[in-house]
C-alpha cells in the first residue's frame, strides 16, 4: 500500500515524479522507444514497480488521439467486396468506444494509377495502418513501398502485391487455388480433348490470376 494512495489514480506523470526524470523520457519507457540510457529505464521501471503503475491503453490512446486504420478496396458491385466493406463497417462501429478509427477508401476498381493516389493520399492523411486489395502493378508497389519507408504498416486484402515491401498478406495462396481448379477440371473432363476457356477481370489481381 502506497500511505492509502488510491492506486487507480496513479498515472505516469506519477511515475515520472517518483523516478526524477521528465513526462516525455517516461513516456518512451514505457513505450519501449530508443533514446533513453540504460540507467534512467531502470530507474523508470524501479519507479513503475514501487508504485504498481499500470497502463490505461484507453488513457494512452486519447492521449495520442486515437488510432486511425484505412481500408483500401475497390469501387463497384461485387459481392464479395461489398460483404469484405459491410464487415470493416461493423469492426468500425465496435472500435469506435476503444478511439480506434476505421474508414473505408474506394477506388475505381483495376485503376493502378487512382490506386497509388489513394495509397499516397493515406499516408498524408496520417493513418496508423492501411490494408489493400492491391492491383499488380509496380505504381502501385511504389506506394506501398513508400508508405512502408515513412512507418505506416501495410497489409494486402485477397490480392497480393508480392513484389512489394509490405508486411503481411490476408488471402489464399492463389497459384494453390489454380492449380486446384485445373486439376479438378481435368479431373471431370477425363480424357476428352478440347478447349478451356479461362476468364477472368483483371490479369493485374493476383486473385484473378
Amino acid at each position: 500500500m502506497m500511505g492509502g494512495r488510491d492506486m487507480q489514480a496513479i498515472t505516469l506523470r506519477d511515475v515520472s515524479r517518483e523516478a526524477g526524470v521528465s513526462l516525455a523520457t517516461a513516456d518512451r519507457v514505457m513505450n519501449g522507444r530508443p533514446g533513453v540510457r540504460a540507467v534512467t529505464v531502470a530507474r523508470v521501471r524501479e519507479a513503475i514497480d514501487r508504485l504498481g503503475y499500470q497502463a490505461n491503453p484507453l488513457a494512452s490512446r486519447l492521449a495520442r488521439g486515437g488510432h486511425r486504420f484505412a481500408f483500401v478496396l475497390p469501387r463497384g458491385t461485387n459481392p464479395f467486396m461489398q460483404a469484405l466493406a459491410a464487415q470493416i463497417e461493423r469492426l468500425a462501429q465496435f472500435f469506435a468506444p476503444q478511439l480506434v478509427g476505421v474508414e473505408i477508401i474506394l477506388v475505381d476498381a483495376f485503376e493502378p494509377v487512382a490506386q497509388a493516389a489513394a495509397l499516397a493520399q493515406a499516408g498524408l492523411d496520417g493513418f496508423d495502418g492501411v490494408a489493400v486489395v492491391a492491383v499488380d502493378e509496380p505504381l502501385v508497389q511504389s506506394a506501398i513501398d513508400a508508405l512502408i519507408a515513412g512507418g505506416v504498416p501495410v497489409v494486402t486484402l485477397v490480392s497480393d502485391s508480392p513484389a512489394s515491401k509490405r508486411d503481411f498478406y490476408v488471402g489464399i495462396d492463389n497459384l494453390a487455388a489454380g492449380r486446384t481448379a485445373g486439376a479438378l477440371l481435368g479431373r471431370f473432363i477425363g480424357r476428352r480433348a478440347g478447349a478451356v476457356g479461362v476468364v477472368l477481370g483483371s490479369a493485374a489481381l493476383s486473385d484473378h490470376t
